[in-house]
């Protein structure tokens, strides 16, 4: 067992080429259709883009509680997701002081468990360690106030044996240790466990896929064994704010308010020198009005490279003329004809998305593809893929069906954090080069006036 203390990273030299394909979210897909195929995925369902649940995880918190460090351990962070609350349930039975992060650090850091005013027994507790419980009854805490923790758990969705942590691709965990890590509430010999299924647990996870802010792990937990990681890399020391954009700090006020301490005690923040998160501001390039005839295939899949073949085409054009012109005459001769149906108007857009860094060679069907994996459908996506990029609409109220006939509401953050990172690689054409190499794209809002330019080319 490691006593806390950081170890030296790998070496340069041990590093080897990694294959193309292999990526976080791979291993991260890799799991979560384990779990779902194999009957071993609990609610809330599907586990996909979540600290996933799964079958075993009371008993996997009891063997973590028959350990000698977290009996010894007085005071314990454990993150807020369905898998470790049956490690929350425990802690507040044997009267220990438990810290939860605030969800996304949207409106603070941490909370301290409290039972609800006067009550004690078992129903108190589920009642504190429940998602609800945890915002009501938790007492907030700052990153000025002082707090000493002897135990971090923390969830994950594929650990190695050498200690290396995968979680949702969405940072917190990791931003999480940065801040304790400033209020010096992770001391030396502050050990980070993790419980998970057997079946997320691997021999080995690729070194390069790490970074300096990737939190390593102590201890592995399971519901069958205890895993003692060799713990190949080292903690991070605080917040990398070079990792960071302005809109991390936008979105997680504590990150700003620790800039700011940071700051006015002469440390350098300087945060990401390309602001991925944020709008450019460029002017969009004025777009070309053309009157074309669409095939159903581009329609539907709204592909630039489809429309522009029907442009030589001349069976259209004089079609719709002559409907016109007997529609008119017919007018004129005072003909009695139905009423025409006022046009609906398009429902209002209530937020926009924009995703770039799109390879030549991807196509709407690939995107399309990748967004449904991750459960974003947009009413409206407007197609720019030759110039990099393409926009995603979202109508008011926000509303989207899924399966079946339940509806889920959806936002701005819900859609930019289940597209955190997300990549997708191009499959070429009949006469283009093949390029599989998945590319991460860039997704950050996009402005209103995005939603107002000239949409001729939509996927609905």
């Amino acid at each position: 067992m490691q006593n806390g203390e950081d170890v030296p990273a790998a070496t340069e030299t041990t590093k080897k080429p990694m294959p193309e394909e292999v990526t976080k979210q791979s291993f991260r897909q890799k799991v979560w259709r384990h779990l779902e195929t194999n009957g071993l995925a609990m609610f809330p369902r599907p586990v996909y883009n979540r600290i996933p649940n799964f079958k075993g995880a009371p008993e996997a918190a009891a063997k973590l509680a028959e350990l000698e460090v977290f009996k010894n351990a007085n005071t314990i962070k454990v993150n807020p997701d369905k898998p470790q609350e049956p490690v929350r349930v425990i802690c507040l039975e044997q009267h220990k002081t438990v810290y939860v992060p605030e969800p996304r650090l949207q409106n603070g850091f941490l909370n301290r468990l409290e039972l609800p005013d006067g009550e004690t027994g078992p129903a108190a507790i589920r009642k504190a360690v429940s998602r609800n419980g945890m915002e009501t009854y938790g007492k907030p805490i700052g990153i000025e106030d002082s707090v000493s923790l002897d135990l971090v758990v923390m969830g994950s969705v594929a650990v190695s044996k050498e200690g290396y942590r995968i979680g949702k691709g969405r940072g917190y965990g990791d931003l999480e240790f940065g801040l304790m890590m400033h209020m010096k509430a992770i001391k030396p010999n502050t050990l980070v466990a993790t419980t998970v299924h057997d079946c997320q647990v691997f021999d080995t996870l690729p070194a390069e896929l790490f970074g300096p802010h990737d939190v390593p792990i102590d201890i592995i937990v399971t519901p069958t064994q205890v895993i003692e990681t060799q713990r190949m890399s080292q903690r991070p020391g605080g917040v990398l704010w070079h990792l960071l954009s302005n809109r991390r700090l936008q979105l997680m006020p504590v990150l700003g308010q620790l800039r700011d301490i940071e700051m006015l005690a002469g440390r350098a923040c300087t945060l990401k020198e390309v602001d991925t998160d944020v709008e450019d501001g460029a002017a969009p390039r004025p777009r070309r009005m053309r009157r074309r005839t669409r095939s159903h295939k581009s329609h539907s899949e709204g592909e630039g490279n489809t429309t522009e073949g029907e442009e030589g085409k001349s069976t259209g054009k004089p079609r719709r003329t002559a409907r016109r012109r007997n529609s008119n005459k017919s007018a004129k001769e005072g003909a009695e004809q139905k009423p025409r149906r006022p046009k609906r108007p398009r429902p209002a857009i209530d937020f926009s998305v924009k995703i770039s860094n799109i390879s030549p060679n991807i196509r709407v069907r690939d995107l399309k593809q990748a967004l449904s994996e991750r459960g974003v459908k947009p009413q409206i996506m407007v197609w720019k893929g030759f110039r990099g990029f393409c926009y995603l609409h979202f109508f008011k109220p926000g509303p989207q069906k899924g399966e079946g006939d339940s509806t889920t509401t959806i936002n701005m953050e819900s859609v930019l954090a289940a597209l955190n990172e997300m990549s997708v690689g191009g499959s070429g054409g009949a006469d283009e080069p093949r390029d599989d190499k998945p590319r991460l794209l860039t997704v950050e809002p996009a402005p209103p006036r995005a939603a107002a330019e000239p949409q001729p080319q939509e996927v609905h």
